[in-house]
């Protein structure tokens, strides 16, 4: 009898790189012949998964939906996730969690993006009852079952990358296994074809336009470079407060005609102004992984990101930077010894992250955890 097995994905409307991770494994479970029902909070356009990701949602997935009622973040959400994972879980033979980056005890599979439940949660003291926090606080119970009630070795726990597999271990002691994320397969045949203009000298950033990005650095670090250099911020706009700052930063600067604005701009703008690009800068520091960069490097950008988290296991250390002002010299430097090799280079190395590459080592961790 074919088992049902549900993916857990409450944003999938979202449409961002751990959304389709979740369309990834949901794809890849029933092209290998398994019936998968995907959960999330609102109903699944898979025209604009496939206008957006560039990836079809399998015909055979069915789709369940569980509104929701608190927003996606917070102590009451941390509770919704759990009440919504546990009723999807009994209409499922198995269940796989591609969302809440915590452990429960009904999945067989969890995807963690970076550990929701990280140092403050796990330490010994618990420092934060002493000056509580409410979001911190009020995981305690949750803390307590994985920590000690929770067997990893009977579930199949996935890490994005080795530094976030390197923070669950720290926190939790638990081991696990490390399953980088995929980009598109449309992207990479774009970026086959892809051929700059020399004349044309982009950098490119794709972030959400939110205040916890670093994205104020952009402007800082346009500053230190010549005025033959044009930048382009493209993102969805969570924060028109974010949005307002950083433009009234760009003026207060004088970059307004070198520093652009793409909010909410649709996948063919964004894959363009990549495909124009050389340079890719990224402005978060111990970013878990970065899938965005990759994207940027599969259309043959050069990634210029800060020397930390999982950036560091793929991007070259020249194009690591410590401080803006290094990263100003770094793409000043890219920009001058621009070459079409080293856009093919930076090909090469975004190949290793192909959905095709991700979904063969996924079914072998499944197969050997649950075959």
């Amino acid at each position: 009898m074919t088992k049902k097995i549900g993916v857990f994905c409450p944003t999938l409307n979202v449409y961002g790189g751990g959304e389709f991770v979740a369309i990834a494994l949901a794809n890849t479970l029933a092209q290998n012949n398994h019936k998968v029902i995907l959960f999330t909070n609102n109903t699944v356009d898979p025209k604009a998964i496939k206008n957006y990701f560039g990836e079809t949602l399998h015909h055979s997935i069915e789709t369940i939906v569980q509104p929701t009622r608190f927003s996606s973040r917070g102590l009451a959400n941390f509770y919704q996730t759990i009440i919504h994972s546990y009723i999807a879980k009994a209409k499922c033979d198995m269940f796989v969690d591609a969302f809440s980056n915590c452990v429960f005890p009904w999945t067989q599979v969890s995807y963690i993006h970076f550990p929701y439940l990280n140092q403050y949660s796990y330490s010994k003291k618990f420092p934060y009852l002493g000056s509580p926090r409410i979001t911190q606080a009020g995981t305690l119970p949750h803390v307590i079952l994985e920590k000690n009630l929770i067997d990893y070795n009977k579930k199949l726990v996935l890490a994005n990358s080795y530094y976030t597999a390197g923070e669950i271990q720290k926190y939790s002691g638990k081991a696990v296994e490390v399953l980088y994320p995929p980009f598109s397969s449309s992207i990479s045949a774009i970026g086959k074809d892809t051929v700059k203009s020399s004349q044309e000298n982009l950098v490119v950033t794709t972030s959400r336009l939110e205040p916890n990005k670093l994205l104020e650095r952009i402007p800082q670090i346009a500053a230190q470079t010549g005025k033959n250099i044009q930048f382009a911020i493209i993102g969805r706009l969570c924060s028109k407060a974010t949005l307002s700052n950083l433009q009234t930063l760009v003026k207060k600067l004088g970059l307004t005609d070198r520093v652009k604005f793409y909010p909410n701009a649709s996948a063919e703008t964004k894959i363009d102004l990549l495909k124009r690009a050389k340079i890719y800068l990224h402005t978060m520091v111990g970013e878990h992984f970065g899938i965005s960069i990759v994207e940027a490097m599969a259309l043959g950008c050069v990634p210029i990101v800060h020397n930390s988290g999982g950036m560091t296991e793929f991007v070259p250390p020249q194009y690591r930077y410590e401080n803006l002002q290094e990263a100003a010299n770094k793409i000043s430097r890219e920009i001058g010894n621009w070459s079409t090799q080293e856009a093919d280079e930076m090909k090469q190395i975004a190949d290793r992250f192909s959905i095709a590459n991700f979904s063969l080592r996924f079914m072998e961790l499944f197969s050997k955890s649950y075959d």
